[in-house]
């Protein structure tokens, strides 16, 4: 996945630039002067659409696999904190220290249920009781069915990115599934649903010990 990435980065970063409807579902969970933590975070799209005077700049904080990625993020927002690192192992971050941690079109590249658990562990781990987790996946585009379960694709899809068709795996996530992975992990599910029929989205909360 890196090396997809940084290969073509910048344009990859020139179609993150506006927000998706599905931002208006994290914007109203995020209260002011909450820590972020934003997995799989590009070039910092996300932190456009935070309000300074809600989130101040140092209470975001991103992290992604790929470096070119991360250098266009940095140089948007000098003042954050990003992270190059595999969301699919132990993240960098302390425990219960983030209020809110996000992965929007990221989560679809976990290509294995093993990487999925270890991912929403770790999220789990780094979340503050009370905390949430928002989670976006692609809802694959039927146009590539045949061309993938032809192939002996069932889970994980090729799908092909920009002008040059350079390659890119997804595997295929539902809400339905998403809701039984944040059980897993002792997530509690506020919901898991469809939206535009694009995109499968599912907001969890870490439970407060009583």
């Amino acid at each position: 996945m890196k090396t997809e990435y940084d290969a073509f980065a910048h344009d990859f970063s020139a179609t993150r630039k506006n927000a998706w409807p599905e931002f208006e579902i994290l914007l109203q969970n995020i209260r002011k002067n909450d820590r972020i933590l934003d997995l799989g975070c590009g070039n910092g799209r996300l932190r456009t659409f935070l309000e300074e005077v809600i989130i101040p700049s140092g209470n975001y904080f991103g992290l992604d696999v790929s470096e070119k990625l991360l250098q266009i993020a940095r140089e948007n927002f000098p003042r954050d904190h990003f992270f190059h690192g595999n969301f699919a192992q132990k993240l960098p971050f302390g425990s219960d220290n983030f209020e809110i941690v996000v992965s929007i079109a990221a989560f679809h590249h976990l290509l294995n249920k093993k990487d999925q658990i270890i991912f929403l562990k770790e999220c789990h781990r780094i979340l503050k009781p009370g905390g949430k987790i928002f989670i976006t996946t692609w809802k694959l585009p039927r146009k590539y069915f045949w061309h993938n379960i032809l192939r002996g694709r069932f889970k994980n899809w090729n799908i092909p990115f920009g002008k040059e068709k350079l390659p890119r795996t997804y595997r295929r996530v539902s809400d339905k599934e998403l809701s039984k992975l944040l059980k897993k992990t002792d997530f509690r599910v506020i919901f898991s649903k469809l939206e535009r029929e694009r995109n499968y989205v599912a907001l969890g909360e870490k439970k407060v010990e009583n």
